[in-house]
């Protein structure tokens, strides 16, 4: 049983933050093929858009910045942090700070004990001015898989447009298709627990880099990644002594 804080954050990293996988150096000297397209930067119309879009009243990191002063101050940010936000791309720069965060330990509602780790759900406070750059990268990389079709035609989560129904449909239509065809169809879904925290990021950076993505972003993808920093933050629940 854990009856300290200590123990307690213990048990729940366990929980939140599993073992990683090894690291796989083997496509070290690996070659890719060329980039789909050079990167052209970043534009003072993408930042003030992401700042536009936060949601003013979301809890902010541990800088303390609120959304709120940032989307009241759209005028007079989206110069500067363009300017930062270009050098961290363009020199692979990263903010130290930006790579701290905090996590919130929360309850989840309903469950008969509280005395298991997985009764708690952590929530994740970044800091804000990170989460612009993060959105306009990840917006930028969404534009270049649709574009240059990096992805499969019948990968449809996370993509703009598609949804639920249009992965229904072609499981649908395979499955009629197998039918008229007179064959015999099985069907195997798989429920992956775990699979972002357990995401290698030597990996993840080297499946990019044989799918065409640009080099700056690819660069950014793996700094954001490397030795990023969390606190656990316990709220009063029913598992405290």
């Amino acid at each position: 049983m854990a009856r300290t804080n200590n123990e307690k954050s213990l048990a729940l990293a366990k929980c939140f933050f599993p073992t990683k996988l090894q690291e796989d150096n083997s496509q070290a000297n690996q070659r890719y093929p060329r980039q789909c397209m050079k990167w052209s930067g970043i534009t003072a119309d993408q930042v003030s858009s992401q700042l536009s879009k936060l949601k003013p009243y979301k809890a902010p990191g541990l800088d303390g910045i609120p959304n709120i002063v940032l989307t009241k101050c759209v005028d007079m940010l989206t110069c500067r942090l363009m300017h930062i936000y270009m050098c961290i791309l363009e020199l692979s720069l990263m903010f130290k700070p930006w790579k701290s965060f905090m996590t919130i330990v929360l309850c989840k509602p309903g469950k008969p004990r509280y005395d298991l780790p997985k009764a708690y759900k952590p929530i994740t406070l970044l800091n804000t001015m990170w989460k612009v750059i993060t959105a306009i990268v990840a917006e930028q990389l969404t534009h270049l898989a649709e574009k240059h079709n990096l992805l499969p035609a019948n990968h449809f989560g996370g993509r703009p447009g598609c949804t639920t129904t249009d992965a229904m449909h072609l499981l649908n239509g395979t499955i009629k298709t197998s039918w008229r065809a007179g064959k015999v169809t099985s069907v195997l879904f798989l429920d992956i627990e775990g699979a972002f925290p357990n995401a290698v990021p030597s990996k993840l950076v080297h499946n990019l880099c044989k799918r065409r993505v640009p080099v700056k972003i690819t660069n950014f993808i793996r700094n954001m990644l490397h030795r990023r920093i969390t606190t656990l933050k316990l709220t009063g629940s029913p598992w405290d002594p």
